[in-house]
This record gives structure tokens, sequence and C-alpha cells, in this order.
């Protein structure tokens, strides 16, 4: 029969264990609800389509109550058979809430020199 101790022991090492081996996702922000209200109030000015548009008032209200930067991080290959990260990058700047140099957008990566 196991001791108390050698129980303890079993538990802690499957806690340490399961720590280790869960899915990361945890850590990563949820921000796919606000991906979608900024594509849908935004489409005009990022669609990969024509010339860039300067964003809506109510586009860049949904910009203004968005994490841009998780938004960048979350922009797949499939969104962007649609969107364009530079004009999705350029909305951020119109709308006072540019995503920072350095950061990985979609299948991108910003450098200084696009800022």
């Amino acid at each position: 029969m196991m001791t108390t101790r050698g129980f303890l022991q079993v538990l802690v090492f499957g806690l340490v264990f399961t720590m280790f081996t869960i899915d990361q996702t945890w850590g990563e922000p949820d921000c796919y609800r606000e991906k979608a209200l900024v594509r849908e109030h935004c489409m005009e000015s990022i669609t990969i389509k024509g010339d860039y548009v300067r964003p809506s008032e109510a586009c860049c209200h949904m910009v203004d109550q968005s994490d841009m930067t998780c938004i960048c991080h979350n922009i797949t290959l499939e969104d962007e058979k649609e969107i364009s990260v530079a004009k999705f990058l350029w909305v951020a700047i119109d709308c006072d809430k540019p995503v920072e140099s350095g950061t990985e957008c979609g299948s991108k990566y910003l450098y200084d020199a696009f800022l």
C-alpha cells in the first residue's frame, strides 16, 4: 500500500508534468472577438482589393477599443487572403493606435522602415 508521502510525490509529479505539457495557448490573450469586430467595421479600409481608404469613425472607435497587437498576432494566412496586413497597420496608425515595430503581424514581421 502506498504511503501518504509516496502518494503526495506522485501527485506533485503529475501536477508538474501537466503544467509543462498543457498547451501554451492559456497564456495567449484572447482577442478573436475583437479581430472579428475590427474586420467587420474596418473591412472597407483593410480589404486586400483596391486602394487604401481612410478608416471611418466607427472603424476607429472599434480600433480604439481593441488590442491591435493581439489582433496582429492572430491574423492567419487564411485572413490574409482577404485582409491586407499593410492596410491593417495603416488603419491602426490613422486611428492613433499603432502597433509597435518588431511585432509579428500575420505572416509579416514589422520593421522600423514600415512605420
